[in-house]
């Protein structure tokens, strides 16, 4: 599987799901709420997660040090805006609020990335190297396919 495209794939059903269930929220029940907004944190952070690995393992130019610092820094405000989430109560009004914070925050992230990262990232790699990435994108795929069965 391409890596980027996964990478890709993933961001939009994250996106997808958050604005989901942001317009479904006020006719979910409290542990509807609960339950769905635990998978999308999950989702999130595994992600994240997938970004930086791609990250670590690409990066290594004296010119991607800003962007990374960048980037850290957006994934900060995402995980900032799921602690938020994760200190709230699902009925309390602050918890929606929260997750309009989080689909905000995630967006911007998909902004910065949109046409920068997997772009220079692809040019950087030989075709070894991203042979390799893909074959990790496929255990990816694989792993969230069945979930922790193995």
């Amino acid at each position: 599987m391409d890596i980027f495209l996964f990478l890709e794939t993933e961001q939009q059903r994250i996106e997808q799901q958050l604005d989901e269930f942001i317009s479904s929220y006020t006719q979910m029940t409290n542990p509807k709420r609960f339950e769905r907004a635990s998978l999308i944190v999950d989702e999130i952070r595994r992600h994240l997660e997938h970004q930086k690995t791609l990250v670590l393992r690409i990066s290594n130019d004296e010119k991607d040090t800003k962007f990374l610092l960048e980037s850290l820094k957006r994934r900060e405000d995402i995980i900032d805006a799921i602690d938020f989430l994760l200190m709230s109560h699902v009925d309390d009004v602050d918890y929606q609020d929260g997750l309009r914070r989080l689909l905000d925050r995630f967006n911007e992230h998909l902004k910065h990335y949109k046409n920068k990262l997997f772009c220079a990232f692809r040019k950087q790699l030989s075709p070894q190297e991203l042979g390799n990435l893909n074959s990790q994108a496929t255990d990816w795929m694989l792993g969230s396919s069945f979930g922790s069965r193995f």
